[in-house]
């Protein structure tokens, strides 16, 4: 599994993203999103010496639906977009069929977006514009050198792109072209400087880029297939090496518990601590070797396994090459050997320290002792993993491994005090053969924890990962019904829905007031604070509405001023941020935007934080000129007293006609697909490898710890035990583990999902992924009783092969 990981990790790094729109351009000056003062810009590179052209983009949003009436959404969560005619040079977009748009109702496709549509030169297709579905001919196919692979482009002419922005600064980025005597870098650098000239100290805000860069200033804000895949398969890479550790360090304890009559003798025939020491860490050194020869290969089939499954699912591209080279072989052999090395260190520490007369006791009759150093280091592990449950800080999934960790440390203590507590209870309640096999595993700690902690890890990480984003869910369900006024929630199932679904809603009959939700970015700081001041700047999330619909939509919980005073000059903070700032009602903050622009407001109310909502609301009018994209997230909409409800949905739900990807609903914001989607997949596949590597290391622990007990089961069969006894036995003792190794699952799980649950939902009950959980705990009670089953009876057999084979097993 670690391996598949790296190699899928070392594919996603040396995947390439080349530049498509921009392909060919020499040098582009990228807004971050917008270009300020584009026009200004434009000319000032012009006066260059080395530039032949420079081209300004325009580019905007929009969505096509096909004749069935279903939006066609860009391949892998890229963006769709519209452009004016004129920034065609920029690919270079040449024509395959056709002619260049001449009249406003026309319009050129790129050949993927027309294949989708199935629209040839002469056809009409619905764009989707601000003002919602709109027929346009298509008046020719233009495609760049390399196809579009990662989006979708519309051109249009220069009038009616610009109408479709709607925004006083369209221009995405300028395109430079040189002249054929001008050196790139040269080239680069005298655009460099022109911008800082224009531009002073504001030039931050601008990206100048060449080369492979220009593909990172086309898709600024937009992750790649490559991005999102480093990011999985590195999280469950640790996560795989995670749990092979605990698995290699359980198994060794076993082993080196099993050989401590071998020890004991070498210890007593004058064999140094470093000697046995050494000796079983070369024996390691050798098994990973060995589990290299066959796992790395093994590693490589997975990997590309994954990878088409990832492929056929359409989370990668086609064009996703898996990259097998020497470095993730390498690293992973070197990471386990690391990790063998470490779980070999401390399985024989413990035996290669004890003097020789010890060491044989000890194989007559283990004892579960933990050093000092040891009970101290566990405990700190889960006091400090305490302490960052209780104070913030780090991810759930995190605490869960910091928490294993402890729990790893102390397991034979703390599964001596769980069998204390669950099962020394509950003997008098079982039969005879599940009383001795509470006693056994009362006996046997290290044997129990060696069992114990690979499930407890297994389920606790896998009910983790489970159950966080149900929690999550539910608590933004429960925030959201708090604060909703409105009736009716149209949420988007796309990029998001254009703005004149909200101006048209609030024009229907029966409705109160209507506006969307605009996410847009940048700081807020006090209007009094210098530049250099970066005390009293705070970066937050930032929400766009129209200010006269907020009061009758919302209720944010204010706790000073008034919703009602919201203005196109005012703004209405949450309480972390006005406390940042030190400011409240009536005094006066600055939004510094992310295309470089200033707007000042003034405050107007402070609400509470407890409604999960932005960091400041803003007045829409305002606030969308300086939108990355102008597409409102959602679109809340309140009844008006004595209106019909069901008719005002039917009217919205008829308007959604109109506006691709608008679905209509009451009070609940649906979840979107996408890279989601992509991540939900990854992850159950990688859960799955997860659960099915412990359960072959839980077989490998209770076959190895069973087979040890050849002796024991000597004795109980001289002793007169029948072999269906023993077993009987050795199942309860299987159940039992599988009890305590839950309810130690459940334990782990609680302290980390009940604080969220309560954090979240204000509820100490999180929500469960009650079908795959049970399903997870019947299959390891499952898996447990048939290992100690099979192992059990070839242990019996090979003791009573022979009449007195009993006696010589025992002797």
């Amino acid at each position: 599994m670690t391996t598949a990981c790296a190699v899928l990790l070392e594919s996603s790094t040396r995947a390439e993203s080349p530049a498509e729109r921009y392909a060919g351009t020499d040098v582009v000056v990228a807004g971050q999103p917008f270009v300020p003062r584009a026009g200004e810009l434009r000319t000032a590179l012009e006066r260059l010496p080395s530039v032949e052209r420079a081209v300004p983009e325009l580019s905007f949003p929009t969505t096509a639906v096909d004749a069935s009436g279903r939006t066609v959404e860009a391949p892998w969560d890229g963006p769709s977009l519209g452009h004016s005619w004129e920034s065609a040079v920029l690919g270079p977009f040449a024509l395959r069929q056709g002619r260049a748009p001449a009249r406003d109702s026309e319009v050129v496709l790129d050949g993927a977006l027309a294949g989708r549509l199935d629209a040839g030169v002469g056809d009409s297709v619905r764009l989707a514009g601000p003002d919602g579905l709109r027929p346009y001919e298509v008046s020719g196919v233009a495609d760049p050198p390399r196809p579009l692979a990662r989006q979708y482009a519309a051109f249009h002419t220069s009038r009616e792109a610009k109408r479709l922005a709607r925004s006083a600064q369209p221009v995405r980025a300028v395109g430079v072209l040189r002249k054929k005597t001008t050196d790139s870098a040269a080239l680069r650098r005298q655009v460099e400087n022109a911008v800082t000239a224009l531009y002073g100290d504001d030039a931050g805000a601008l990206v100048v880029a060449s080369g492979a860069g220009r593909a990172d200033a086309e898709f600024w804000g937009v992750p790649s297939p490559a991005a999102r895949l480093s990011s999985l398969v590195g999280t469950f890479g640790v996560l795989s090496l995670f749990v092979a550790g605990f698995v290699v360090s359980g198994t060794l304890t076993l082993a080196v518990a099993g050989r401590l009559t071998e020890i004991g003798l070498l210890r007593a025939v004058a064999a140094t601590k470093g000697q046995i020491r050494r000796m079983i860490a070369v024996e390691v050194l050798l098994v990973t070797v060995a589990a290299a020869l066959f796992g790395v290969p093994g590693g490589i089939g997975v990997a590309m396994l994954l990878h088409r499954v990832l492929v056929d699912g359409e989370v990668l591209p086609p064009s996703f090459a898996l990259s097998v080279g020497p470095v993730a072989p390498w690293a992973t052999v070197g990471l386990a050997a690391a990790v063998a090395q470490l779980a070999a260190f401390a399985a024989a520490r413990r035996a290669s320290r004890a003097r020789p007369v010890e060491v044989l006791r000890e194989s007559a009759a283990p004892a579960a002792r933990l050093g000092r150093h040891r009970v101290l280091l566990g405990v700190g592990v889960l006091a400090g993993a305490t302490g960052r449950l209780d104070g913030g800080g780090g991810t759930t999934e995190s605490m869960v491994l910091v928490l294993m960790i402890g729990m790893a440390l102390l397991a034979p203590l703390i599964c001596r005090v769980a069998g204390a507590l669950f099962l020394a209870p509950v003997t008098w309640f079982l039969p005879r053969d599940g009383a001795l096999a509470v006693r056994n595993l009362l006996r046997q700690n290290a044997r129990l924890a060696a069992t114990v902690t690979p499930l407890v890890l297994a389920l606790s990480l896998t009910g983790t990962l489970l159950c966080v984003p149900l929690i999550t869910s539910q608590g933004a369900q429960r925030a959201e019904r708090e604060r909703l006024l409105a009736d009716h929630v149209v949420s988007s199932a796309g990029p998001g829905i254009a703005p004149g679904y909200a101006e048209r809603a609030a024009r229907l009959p029966g409705v109160a007031a209507a506006s969307g939700q605009l996410s847009v970015d940048g700081e807020l700081s006090r209007a009094d604070a210098g530049q250099d001041d970066e005390a009293s700047v705070i970066g937050g999330s930032l929400v766009a509405m129209r200010a006269e619909a907020v009061p009758g939509l919302l209720d944010l919980g204010v706790r000073a001023g008034s919703l009602a005073r919201l203005g196109d000059s005012s703004v209405a903070l949450g309480d972390s941020a006005a406390r940042g700032l030190g400011v409240t009602v009536g005094d006066r903050v600055r939004v510094n935007w992310d295309d470089g622009g200033r707007d000042t407001y003034r405050v107007a109310a402070v609400f509470s934080p407890d409604r999960d909502f932005a960091d400041a609301l803003l007045p829409r009018s305002s606030a969308a000129r300086h939108a990355a994209d102008p597409l409102d997230d959602t679109v809340l909409v309140r009844t008006a007293p004595g209106a019909d409800r069901s008719t005002v949905a039917r009217e919205l739900k008829a308007l959604a006609a109109d506006f691709p990807g608008a679905r209509t609903g009451d009070g609940a914001t649906e979840s979107r697909s996408g890279s989601g989607a992509a991540a939900n997949l990854f992850v159950l596949l990688l859960l799955t490898m997860i659960n099915v590597f412990t359960a072959i290391a839980v077989v490998n622990t209770l076959s190895m710890a069973t087979a040890g007990r050849r002796r024991e089961f000597a004795l109980l069969r001289l002793a007169g035990a029948q072999s269906a006894q023993v077993l009987r036995v050795l199942a309860w003792e299987a159940v039992l583990t599988c009890v305590v190794a839950l309810l130690l699952a459940a334990v782990v799980c609680a302290s980390v999902l009940v604080p969220l649950s309560i954090a979240v939902t204000g509820s100490a009950v999180p929500a469960l992924a009650g079908g795959p959980l049970a399903a997870l705990a019947c299959g390891a009670v499952v898996v447990a009783v048939a290992t100690v089953t099979v192992a059990g009876r070839l242990a019996m057999r090979s003791a009573a092969a022979t009449p007195g084979g009993l006696a010589r097993a025992v002797s």
